[in-house]
C-alpha cells in the first residue's frame, strides 16, 4: 500500500512540476520522426546505473524511474549533470523555488518531505525536461534505514 501512495504521489507531483514549468513547452513544434528516434535513444535511467530502480512509470511523452537511495542529493545532482552534458540547462532559482513551494504542499499531506528538487531543460528542445527529487520516505521517522525516495523524471513533448 505504501509503494502504491509513494508512486501515486510522485505522479501528481511531476505533474505538478509539469504546470508550474508549462511554459517552457509554450510553441513547441512538432518533430521530425528522426528527433523522435534520437529522444526514444536518451535513456534517463542509465544516469545512475549502479543504483536498482524501485519502480518505472512509462507514459506517452513521460518516463519516471522511483530509486530508493542514501546518497545526498548534492552528489546525485553532480552526477545528473555529468550525464547530461551541456545541451541541459539548469532551471533559474525562481522556477526552481516556486516549483518546490507548490510539490512541498502535496509531500507534507503525505507525510514526507523534500530534501532536493531541481529541474533542466534541453537547449535545444523547447519539450525536453528532467527533474530530479529527493524526499523522505512514508515511515514513521522519516527515512528507512536512511533510504530516501529518489525520483528521476524525463519529459519530452
Amino acid at each position: 500500500m505504501k509503494k502504491i501512495v509513494t508512486t501515486i504521489t510522485v505522479l501528481m507531483l511531476t505533474v505538478l512540476c509539469v504546470h508550474a514549468q508549462e511554459g517552457a513547452t509554450s510553441g513547441v513544434q512538432a518533430e521530425t520522426e528522426e528527433k523522435a528516434k534520437q529522444d526514444e535513444e536518451f535513456d534517463i535511467s542509465k544516469a545512475f546505473p549502479e543504483e536498482e530502480i524501485a519502480h518505472k512509470l512509462d507514459m506517452k511523452g513521460m518516463k519516471v524511474y522511483n530509486y530508493m537511495m542514501s546518497h545526498k542529493f548534492a552528489d546525485l545532482e553532480g552526477k545528473l549533470e555529468k550525464f547530461l552534458g551541456e545541451e541541459w540547462k539548469k532551471s533559474n532559482a525562481e522556477e526552481q523555488a516556486e516549483a518546490v513551494e507548490a510539490a512541498q504542499k502535496q509531500v507534507e499531506a503525505q507525510g514526507m518531505k523534500i530534501l532536493g528538487m531541481v529541474t533542466y531543460k534541453h537547449s535545444e528542445k523547447a519539450g525536453g525536461m528532467v527533474m530530479l527529487m529527493q524526499m523522505t520516505t512514508p515511515v514513521a521517522g522519516g527515512e528507512a534505514d536512511g533510504l530516501t525516495m529518489v525520483t528521476l523524471t524525463h519529459i519530452n513533448m
